[in-house]
């Protein structure tokens, strides 16, 4: 009880932080497939802990290093990842990172972290970006969690140049895809994961 009201009042900070404007992101090099072994090797006990198989996959070459900030962006995937396995009872969790160069835009990174859980409809999706808001109130009761999450991590995907979008079908599972820019790449060499 006490992590879970520690972990509650550190989402409400957050959150009370990035409204007021005054929640600051760090803009350094860092190694993208460091920040998802990161990622996989904390969610991979939660995973296994519900004998569902946690899968990293890699769409093409990465960038050696991006700019961004790593906390955030490990923060975003720690929470997408953590939501997917928790609200899967069969199936999968995949976390497959690709880099996209939209056209006359800047080059993304895009990171699908997509399950075989128990999906959403159109109305609920429309209200899981909210404050305090899940899918419906079973969600809460049956899953746990604040419902600050996503909010907060659709936030600070905007704050590193993208966002967080998603696709699902109920009873199948859900597909959500956050982008985040990358920087200038030009003089990165690229590393094959």
């Amino acid at each position: 009880n006490g992590e879970y009201l520690l972990g509650l009042i550190n989402d409400i900070l957050d959150l009370s932080k990035i409204e007021a404007g005054k929640f600051d992101v760090e803009n350094v090099d860092c190694a993208p497939a460091d920040i998802v072994a990161d990622v996989a090797s904390l969610m991979h006990v939660r995973a296994k802990a519900k004998t569902i198989p946690l899968k990293i996959e890699y769409d093409g070459p990465m960038p050696a290093t991006i700019k961004t900030d790593p906390t955030r962006l490990r923060q975003i995937l720690i929470n997408l990842v953590g939501n997917a396995i928790k609200c899967t009872e069969v199936g999968t969790v995949r976390l497959v990172t690709k880099l996209i160069k939209p056209d006359g835009m800047p080059p993304h990174l895009r990171f699908d972290v997509i399950d075989t859980g128990i999906g959403m409809t159109h109305e609920q999706v429309e209200r899981i970006f909210q404050p305090f808001s899940q899918a419906d109130t079973s969600t809460s009761r049956k899953f746990g969690g604040s419902g600050l999450g996503l909010t907060i991590s659709k936030r600070l995907a905007e704050k590193l140049g993208g966002t967080i979008t998603v696709e699902t079908t109920p009873g199948l599972g859900s597909r959500f895809s956050v982008t985040i820019q990358t920087g200038p790449l030009d003089e990165i060499g690229r590393a094959h994961v």
